[in-house]
């Protein structure tokens, strides 16, 4: 947050902090000589409101402090102020105060909103259910994406009579493995244009075990993840993870780091990497913003934690009595939702 100027008289400050509210431009005020005052501002909850203070009669100045709380705004900014003392009479100037009114009524609508909508997801907390209301719209597509396309194709294994199961697995695989068998790249279907291959191997699943833990992790993650953004947002979100799960699991050979079984493999299937990346992103907003009045429990972050150490010690250690999964998809998501859950909190501030 950087301060702008100073404004002499309530008056003017507000007509001209109202007037970048309706360009956009988000703002904090208070008086001079007294910080703890503000007008059209945003209170510790993060709900938008107005705030108009008294003037106290011990002040010597009506002198107002603008500050512009996004820094890339602050050059956009400065040629508005420079506009407004040129001409702070000018109409606009009075006609925004109505506009700014309208919009942050919205804000604080959207706000009741967001906070009614969103579900705590503490897993250690018996009190509230991950798993109450409804399913928002996109969540609830993938998870019957998700139960179809695993039916279809027997769990990744459709026998010989089942084209229809053979040609999805074909297609929605990271590589076609026919191709892989004879090329030995894992790029080989890609290489080929079929860039769809980054995103659907989170379609099929390898048994029903498999699809009930992964769709039991979508319905509490990816519920509160889209309520918590919107739809748009995590389109986004869920395409940009599935990319850092599955391009780490698919393109990184066998023996990382010269460690014996450490390997990826295009060969794998499943969205619990994608999972993986909502609790990465979740976890680091909620750290982030103790003000959205949601945390992910101590238990959870455990449960995390041993399903990535038993995964990788089954691949260094040997499968037998282990566990076989994609661990690097696993590990590739977790650390691609963290980083977006950083990068969207740094875009705030």
């Amino acid at each position: 947050m950087r301060s702008l100027t100073t404004i002499d008289g309530k008056p003017d400050a507000e007509a001209f902090v109202a007037y970048l509210l309706t360009v956009g431009i988000s703002t904090h005020v208070e008086p001079a000589s007294d910080p703890l005052s503000k007008t059209f501002t945003e209170n510790p909850s993060g709900n938008t409101r107005e705030n108009t203070p008294g003037i106290s009669t011990t002040r010597p100045t009506d002198a107002w402090e603008v500050w512009i709380k996004n820094e890339d705004r602050l050059p956009q900014a400065k040629e508005e102020l420079k506009t407004f003392l040129a001409n702070p009479k000018d109409p606009k100037y009075a006609a925004a105060l109505k506009q700014a009114n309208l919009i942050l009524r919205e804000q604080r609508q959207e706000a009741k909103l967001r906070q009614r909508n969103i579900q705590s997801p503490n897993l250690g907390d018996q009190r509230t259910s991950m798993f109450s209301g409804k399913l928002p719209p996109l969540t609830l597509t993938l998870l019957i994406l998700c139960c179809v396309f695993s039916l279809l194709t027997a769990f990744s294994t459709p026998a010989n009579e089942n084209r229809l199961g053979l040609s999805i697995v074909k297609q929605l695989k990271f590589v076609d493995m026919d191709l892989f068998a004879k090329t030995n790249d894992p790029t080989a279907s890609l290489q080929r244009g079929e860039l769809w291959r980054i995103f659907t191997p989170a379609f099929l699943h390898g048994s029903p075990l498999h699809l009930l833990m992964n769709m039991l992790g979508l319905a509490s993650l990816g519920r509160l993840a889209e309520r918590l953004v919107g739809i748009r947002r995590y389109a986004v979100l869920l395409l940009l993870i599935a990319a850092g799960s599955h391009l780490t699991q698919g393109l990184l050979g066998e023996n990382v780091l010269g460690i014996q079984g450490l390997s990826g493999s295009p060969n794998f299937v499943g969205i619990s990497g994608v999972v993986m990346g909502l609790f990465g992103y979740i976890a680091v907003k909620s750290r982030m913003r103790p003000d959205l009045g949601f945390g992910l429990s101590g238990q959870s972050y455990f449960m995390v934690g041993i399903l990535l150490v038993m995964g990788f010690a089954g691949d260094i250690f040997g499968k037998e009595g282990g566990l076989q999964m994609a661990n690097f998809a696993h590990l590739g998501g977790l650390v691609a939702g963290a980083i977006l859950g950083l990068l969207s909190e740094a875009r705030r501030s």
